[in-house]
């Protein structure tokens, strides 16, 4: 069953060590962190576990070869997954590599990171994670990494796809090969309209 999630703040997250920048873990990581909502509600135990199976059937994982794979049970990604009344107030990001941001941008089918329509973007060495802003209500997107290659993009690397009906932030932290430089590929995955970023953020070596 599908559902809205137009009014609920949520924050996702995939992975053991979401912040684990210097490469060690070898978990993907997605997470999801919203704005505070105009209306707060407290929500009871039994509401709070049933948005975290809502928000942990929608999340999809695809491996280099764009092939579904499902690393973790509903019970485990469960356990990763923390709603915005759960988050503690501190954050823990520290910025510990080169970062290139691209302030706002909208497209209705896909975008590269780093350039403009109609370009491949660019190559960035070693990238550990990417923060998006979404401006408004989010719809369906995902983001692909891609090893960089002689005049473009090569193959796929890793594919994170979210859905829509979240609003505010949005992490995601890669386990690439190091030593490698990739693209980065926004795509429309609403089947219409437009994806609105009010800016999004990338840590690489």
């Amino acid at each position: 069953m599908k559902t809205n999630l137009k009014n609920w703040s949520i924050a996702a997250v995939l992975g053991i060590s979401l912040f684990d920048f210097m490469g060690t873990s070898k978990v993907e990581a997605a997470e999801v962190k919203a704005s505070s909502p105009i209306e707060t509600k407290t929500l009871s135990q039994e509401e709070i576990e049933a948005k975290k199976e809502e928000i942990a059937s929608q999340i999809k994982i695809f491996d280099e070869n764009n092939k579904e794979i499902h690393p973790y049970t509903t019970e485990q990604l469960k356990g990763m997954i923390r709603l915005t009344e759960e988050q503690p107030t501190d954050n823990p990001i520290k910025v510990l590599k080169k970062t290139y941001s691209t302030g706002y941008f909208e497209f209705g089918s896909n975008i590269w990171l780093g350039g403009g329509p109609g370009s491949y973007g660019k190559p960035y060495k070693d990238p550990n994670t990417t923060i998006i802003t979404y401006k408004g209500t989010a719809r369906a997107f995902s983001v692909t990494a891609y090893y960089n290659g002689r005049n473009g993009p090569g193959g796929q690397a890793k594919k994170i796809s979210l859905p829509g009906g979240w609003k505010g932030q949005m992490h995601m932290n890669w386990s690439l090969k190091k030593g490698k430089s990739y693209r980065f590929k926004f795509k429309n995955e609403s089947g219409g309209g437009k994806i609105t970023i009010n800016n999004a953020t990338l840590w690489y070596n």
